[in-house]
């Protein structure tokens, strides 16, 4: 017979209940020693406020540092705007924003891309900047070492202690500490990006306060912005362009020292040259032009004596910073079409048509009358891209000349045309001439017939109407595009590049 197992009731045992009589041991070890005495060192609102106080106290401080740094950053500008020639300080301040924004922190690759695209294009234009003065090339030479050093994009300019022994290293370390002994742009540039960097608590990005504390002092001094951080307007730009605030601000300083060294100047020559060239002449006149002092002792000791060559010496000087401050107002951009009547007015005044830089003033009074008209114009001028234009009309009116000859001299044309479309396609236009100048290489390419050639030299050409006459559509309205633009600028493309 099979043997059943007996049922058995199994008795419930309850769960035990938490004894209430468990405590947290606090060791004092080392860490929590360390945090102790730490926390006694703080000032006692910090060390006994609440999480909401210590978050307060934190923005206190990240405003103070904004603060600093944009003070830091405006003593930097203001010291350049004394300093650098008027085209070299437009392409710094354009430097300056782009560097900061691409050093600054960022979320997405593309936008550190773009940045850096924009910071890389704002170095070229000061490489083409033509330097005025020794502060230019320091500066120049300033982010030359920045970037052969691998520095960060906005600096310093520092170099660590040599361990491969290579000598561009030690020759960028000596260049470093003479740049800051020579400019006090450089000193001043290496304060601030130092300064900022240990801000931010960083290594790879400026933080966003930083960073863009840095940028929008640049790009206040650029004239994008209508008023300062404390809410004060520097130059009212009411019938400017808003483009034009670092210009204006520029051009009205150097305006008043001009009129305070001109009046100076006239004031000395009236008050001093004038009577001691009267006292010289009564002693002098006394005498035959021709008069042999050698002979007379006592008539030369007179006229020595009544001689003003140190007053001379002081007018001399007066009347040459006259003329510096003078030839720096002409090199300004004109904020509006009055500044430039002022530079046509003491011009015509002043007969300086035979200054040594009558070339470069003309110049610029000639991108100021183009400038007026255009809405947001920006400051640089398509200068490289424009010389590229011209050398390829040279080269096309050439080659119409004398056609193809076959021979190195063909393959050397071949390679300048190559090297200057490079050019025209790489240099972005700001000005109207140069987009038209990079629509002409385009069209010529786009259409790809022997008649379109002629679109670079003269689009006058019987040729050229003819081709085009039977051209596509697309070519059509592309030609008939550029010759509104040309319109509208007041460009003529007959003339352009000639």
């Amino acid at each position: 017979m099979a043997t059943q197992l007996k049922y058995t009731d199994f008795a419930y045992t309850p769960a035990p209940m938490p004894c209430p009589n468990i405590r947290v041991a606090f060791i004092a070890g080392e860490a929590a020693t360390a945090v102790h005495d730490a926390m006694a060192k703080l000032p006692a609102n910090t060390r006994d406020g609440t999480l909401e106080d210590l978050v307060w106290d934190q923005g206190v401080a990240a405003a103070e540092d904004e603060a600093l740094i944009q003070s830091m950053t405006c003593s930097l500008i203001e010291k350049a705007r004394e300093l650098l020639s008027p085209r070299m300080y437009t392409a710094f301040l354009r430097w300056g924003e782009t560097a900061s924004h691409a050093s600054s922190f960022y979320e997405s690759d593309e936008e550190g891309a773009a940045r850096c695209k924009d910071s890389g294009e704002a170095l070229r234009s000061v490489a083409t900047a033509p330097a005025d003065n020794a502060h230019d090339m320091m500066f120049r030479a300033l982010l030359a070492g920045i970037e052969a050093a691998d520095c960060s994009g906005f600096g310093p300019f520092e170099i660590e202690s040599a361990e491969n022994g290579f000598p561009l290293e030690d020759l960028a370390k000596g260049l470093s500490v003479d740049l800051s002994s020579f400019s006090p742009i450089a000193g001043l540039f290496a304060e601030l990006s130092t300064r900022a960097w240990a801000l931010s608590k960083s290594k790879g990005a400026f933080s966003l306060p930083i960073g863009g504390a840095i940028t929008s002092a640049f790009s206040f001094a650029r004239g994008e912005d209508s008023t300062d951080r404390g809410g004060r307007t520097l130059a009212s730009l009411d019938g400017y362009n808003r483009y034009m605030r670092g210009p204006l601000i520029q051009w009205q300083r150097a305006y008043d020292q001009y009129v305070e060294i001109k009046t100076e100047a006239e004031q000395y020559y009236k008050d001093v040259v004038l009577p001691a060239d009267a006292r010289f002449r009564l002693v002098r006149d006394k005498l035959p032009a021709d008069y042999n002092f050698e002979n007379d002792p006592v008539a030369r000791a007179e006229c020595d004596l009544a001689h003003y060559e140190e007053i001379e010496k002081r007018g001399d000087a007066l009347w040459d910073q006259e003329h510096d401050a003078r030839v720096r107002l002409y090199l300004i951009p004109a904020p509006s079409e009055a500044e430039l009547a002022v530079k046509l007015k003491l011009f015509s005044e002043n007969r300086d048509s035979d200054l040594t830089r009558r070339n470069d003033i003309v110049e610029q009074m000639m991108f100021d009358a183009r400038r007026f008209g255009r809405h947001g114009a920006h400051l640089q001028t398509d200068k490289a891209l424009l010389t590229a234009y011209a050398g390829l009309r040279s080269s096309a009116t050439d080659w119409y000349a004398h056609g193809a000859r076959n021979d190195e001299r063909d393959e050397a044309r071949n390679a300048t045309v190559l090297h200057l479309e490079e050019v025209v396609w790489k240099n972005r236009a700001t000005t109207l001439e140069g987009v038209l100048a990079r629509l002409r290489v385009t069209f010529k390419h786009i259409s790809g017939e022997a008649w379109s050639d002629r679109a670079l030299v003269d689009p006058t050409h019987a040729e050229f109407r003819a081709g085009l006459a039977n051209a596509g559509g697309n070519d059509q309205m592309l030609w008939s595009a550029i010759e509104d633009l040309a319109r509208i600028a007041g460009v003529s493309l007959a003339e352009q590049g000639a």
